[in-house]
């Protein structure tokens, strides 16, 4: 069985079955912020984590993962992060937020062009947030060379809509037979805007493989 992983980053579990091939480069941006004005930080992303520059000057924060992966990220440095329960999206930090009093000034560290619902959120309900972007996602110049990786291939893995679209626009060549999976319903729809069908999947699973095994039932 072989699977492709479009993540841009090798994530912490490996599995001799997934190859990680990444769609686009992740690029860090310039970052301009006073820690001191924040006691709540929210990171959308294990990219958010990997690219701020100041990771190392978060003790005593309120620190908030949307997902598993980032709240992984998070532990590289020795934090340990809140995370949603179950729903690993805006929606999902958004409910958790929601279970408990938010005390002072919050920040979301993101990527640009990155979702903007939790600070649309928490500002519309008077709770001062602004927002950070670390980094930028940038396609490659061509894509001939990765083409040519998406041969006998079963399952294709997408965790992003940017990878999605870089899918179809410069992959994708209509023969396919491999199943595409989704890390999220959300993703799940921006495949369905170019007419396919998918599978939602743990991500996050201590066991992907299974998990990936069980989507052929």
């Amino acid at each position: 069985m072989k699977i492709i992983d479009t993540k841009p980053y090798s994530t912490f579990l490996e599995y001799h079955e997934i190859t990680n091939i990444p769609l686009y480069k992740i690029c860090k941006v310039k970052q301009i912020v006073n820690l001191s004005n924040y006691k709540n930080i929210i990171f959308q992303s294990p990219s958010a984590v990997m690219n701020f520059d100041q990771i190392a000057l978060l003790e005593g924060k309120r620190i908030i993962a949307m997902g598993p992966g980032t709240s992984s990220r998070l532990r590289k440095h020795s934090y340990i992060a809140e995370i949603p329960e179950t729903e690993y999206s805006s929606e999902g930090v958004i409910n958790l937020l929601n279970k408990s009093e938010l005390i002072g000034r919050t920040l979301v560290i993101k990527g640009e062009g990155g979702l903007s619902r939790i600070s649309e959120y928490l500002n519309s309900a008077s709770l001062k947030t602004d927002e950070l972007d670390t980094y930028n996602r940038q396609k490659f110049e061509s894509y001939e060379e990765i083409k040519k990786k998406f041969t006998n291939v079963d399952f294709v893995i997408f965790s992003s809509a940017l990878a999605v679209e870089l899918y179809f626009k410069h992959i994708h060549a209509g023969e396919e037979t491999f199943k595409f999976l989704a890390v999220s319903s959300r993703i799940q729809e921006v495949i369905k805007t170019f007419n396919k069908e998918s599978t939602v999947i743990d991500y996050f699973s201590n066991d992907l493989i299974s998990q990936i095994k069980l989507t052929l039932t």
